[in-house]
């Protein structure tokens, strides 16, 4: 079963671990300077203490497998991050965290977010939830551009 726990000030640097191992294969395949990777734990735990972003554990039954970070302000959320360790991937569990996320904030009608348009599978997870493209689109390098999408929940 998958939920999303609440990373306590305690788990700050497990989370910064996991975290880094999350977006290693993004930053060896598209080798882009904006990859979380190049955060300083500093800079993590700044974003920790930021007041409008929380920040989750995926987990399945009971292991973290994922971390998932939402950032809410008036009536609009933004997945901020989101990652599945590559051992648990293509079992839907993104799909899940993602849905659980969205019924954690009811009351925010636009959620939005970035991806990287050269990820197909990412594409798809994010189309298949809701989420369309809304053509805002920034060229990192030449091998990855970052695209918006965007969903409203009536």
């Amino acid at each position: 079963m998958v939920k999303l726990n609440s990373i306590e000030q305690k788990e700050l640097k497990k989370a910064y671990r996991m975290h880094r191992k999350g977006f290693l294969p993004t930053f060896l395949k598209y080798l882009d300077r904006i990859n979380p990777i190049f955060e300083s734990f500093k800079r993590f735990n700044d974003f920790y203490n930021h007041p409008d972003l929380y920040m989750y554990w995926i987990t399945l039954d009971g292991i973290a497998v994922g971390e998932i970070w939402i950032a809410v302000s008036n009536d609009t959320a933004k997945l901020a991050r989101l990652f599945v360790l590559k051992e648990y991937q293509n079992r839907g569990i993104a799909q899940q965290a993602i849905r659980i996320a969205e019924n954690l904030f009811p009351s925010n009608k636009r959620w939005w977010l970035n991806t990287i348009k050269e990820e197909k599978n990412n594409c798809h997870l994010y189309e298949k939830m809701g989420y369309i493209s809304i053509g805002n689109e920034k060229k990192i390098n030449k091998r990855m551009t970052i695209i918006e999408y965007e969903k409203r929940i009536e």
